[in-house]
């Protein structure tokens, strides 16, 4: 599928607001063009990055109290592996479904498809987060992250692109004339290539790929710190997701990569509004500058600045860290920088 626009903004996902409602005000003004469901992890446990797609894992263990998961394989996991794969056989879906307790902002998808709001909509997104972080950040027992268990690897795989198709189900039986984007966020892979991190890259690479290929629409990953962008660049991603803001230096450093991913049809969607106090320093024209200054740089890379204006404009990361003062003006920031260059397109 080609992305067709330039400039239109849409957000990470996560919200610090605790209801539903509070959020949608915000999305129909800042991101019309492209709305999507909220992320809402200060509203319950359940709806933490990892928690929020956990549902349905063999054999998860959870915590409330101590807002603690894991998985135990020790007890029962043959039986639940069984009753996992046959689901996967069948192709059930619906097996793998996000309840409202974990996801209380798939409630606005249906306020986004009344008539009045779906005839502006270009692109409808939802998120899941991707199998490295979640891989990193699930343990088993022993409290190993379940990504360097190869059968519990090849699981989590599944149960993330059955997750991702749930979604990508859900907006078409909402939205059937509206193209999807679907983003597995990935901040776990700004680890990759430190002393750190036991990653290795074609695990990650093939983990990334086939839960890409699970996507029907288009697909994207968000990395909110900086990672070796050749890795991402080479998958089968359409769009990749980055913090303009904080490390466009980092991602200029693959010019050869970068100029092939676009070159192919690929978007870059630009975190260009900081979800930090830093946004208190900046206002739409510094930002819009900043941007134009980006563009300028990767141009002097030798890529062409027409294919950079098939771009999406974001915040750099989710805003659930925040205040939500300063979420409203992350967004409404972000709205203005991309009102401003459409306008001057």
């Amino acid at each position: 599928m080609e992305f067709q626009g330039s400039y239109i903004a849409t957000a990470i996902g996560s919200f610090p607001h605790k209801e539903e409602k509070e959020v949608l005000p915000f999305i129909l003004r800042d991101f019309p063009l492209i709305p999507f469901w909220p992320q809402l992890p200060n509203r319950s446990f359940l709806e933490g990055m990892v928690a929020q797609y956990s549902e349905g894992f063999p054999c998860l263990k959870q915590d409330e109290k101590e807002q603690r998961l894991w998985i135990d394989t020790s007890s029962g996991f043959d039986e639940d592996v069984e009753r996992f794969y046959q689901a996967v056989e069948k192709d059930d879906v619906e097996f793998f479904r996000i309840s409202e307790n974990y996801a209380r902002g798939l409630r606005l998808l249906e306020d986004l498809a009344k008539e009045e709001v779906r005839k502006k909509i270009k692109y409808i997104k939802a998120q899941v987060t991707g199998p490295i972080t979640f891989g990193l950040s699930l343990s088993d027992q022993e409290k190993r992250p379940i990504f360097y268990d190869p059968t519990l690897r090849e699981i989590l795989i599944h149960h993330l692109s059955f997750k991702a198709r749930w979604l990508e189900k859900r907006l078409h039986d909402l939205f059937p004339s509206i193209p999807t984007i679907i983003f597995f966020d990935e901040p776990a892979l700004s680890a990759f290539g430190s002393a750190f991190s036991g990653l290795n890259q074609e695990n990650v690479t093939l983990s990334l790929n086939q839960c890409y290929s699970a996507v029907e629409g288009l697909k994207g990953t968000h990395c909110c710190g900086n990672t070796d962008w050749s890795l991402l660049l080479s998958t089968g991603l359409d769009i990749l997701s980055f913090d303009a803001y904080g490390y466009l230096e980092n991602l200029s450093l693959y010019p050869k990569e970068l100029k092939y991913f676009l070159e192919r049809g690929g978007i870059l969607a630009w975190g260009i509004v900081p979800t930090s106090e830093e946004v208190l320093k900046e206002d739409a024209q510094s930002l819009v500058n900043r941007f134009q200054k980006g563009v300028e740089a990767l141009s002097k890379e030798g890529i062409d600045p027409a294919l950079l204006k098939r771009a999406i404009l974001t915040p750099s990361c989710g805003t659930a860290s925040l205040s939500i003062p300063l979420a409203e003006r992350v967004c409404h920031l972000t709205a203005e920088i991309s009102k401003r260059l459409r306008e001057e397109a």
